[in-house]
């Protein structure tokens, strides 16, 4: 596996409904959601186009056509296409649909996601190991002390707050760890086929992460939007203080 000198395409996800942040989500899409006074997206694709990758595919599904709307309508100036899967469509479905658009690989992000990620370090380390897939890493610390058992409640292990990796859904994805997925992969509910590609691939040795212990915004509910919009500000203008 190498590291090609052309800069691969970004596939952004941005097809869910969020629910859970109604009414905010009801006439506008997730992934429109302002932080900062910008929808989210826009962030996403200027922090990419500052790494200089300026090709992009949205897929899209819940309120398509907004978004659509959005991209005519903002000078974004990057090459931009759109791949409508439905919204009813799984995550690995949206993937898969998607496969047409890769050449080799592919850098793969959630559209309500926003990350301070070296992509370039990312694609190295991508490239360096026999990964299909490395998706992005950080760390969490359990709040609580974590205890084993048996089935008769004897203790075999006691760990204070331990800290755990993971998955903030962004990853690196070469298009050969799409050939081959079944039509029942496909049409598990979402999230449940994307794992089950990842265990086959863990299966394989095929799956890498790579650590990320900068910033790290998603949100799902009104209040986290509310949180990450406050860390967003405070974020970028504690950037203007070191540039």
């Amino acid at each position: 596996m190498y590291l090609s000198e052309k800069k691969p395409k970004v596939i952004i996800l941005c097809g869910g409904k969020g629910g859970r942040l109604q009414p905010l989500t009801e006439f506008i899409p997730k992934t429109l959601l302002p932080l900062n006074k910008k929808p989210v997206l826009q962030h996403i694709i200027e922090f990419y186009k500052k790494q200089n990758f300026n090709q992009f595919v949205l897929c899209t599904g819940y309120r398509s056509y907004d978004i659509e709307q959005f991209i005519k309508k903002s000078p974004l100036h990057v090459e931009i296409e759109i791949s409508n899967s439905g919204e009813d469509a799984s995550i690995l479905q949206r993937l898969f649909d998607v496969s047409d658009y890769i050449e080799q690989r592919a850098i793969v992000t959630y559209g309500d996601t926003f990350i301070d990620i070296d992509i370039s370090k990312m694609l190295i380390a991508h490239a360096r190991s026999s990964a299909d897939i490395t998706i992005t890493t950080t760390n969490i610390q359990n709040p609580f002390g974590i205890i084993g058992t048996t089935n008769g409640g004897l203790v075999t292990s006691f760990e204070e707050k331990p800290i755990f990796k993971y998955y903030i859904g962004h990853m690196v994805l070469e298009k050969i760890a799409l050939n081959g997925v079944s039509d029942s992969l496909l049409k598990l509910p979402d999230g449940i086929g994307l794992i089950q590609l990842f265990n086959e691939l863990i299966r394989k040795k095929k799956l890498y992460t790579y650590q990320h212990d900068g910033l790290q915004l998603t949100f799902n509910t009104m209040e986290e939007h509310q949180k990450a919009q406050d860390i967003f500000v405070k974020f970028y203008t504690d950037f203007g203080k070191t540039v």
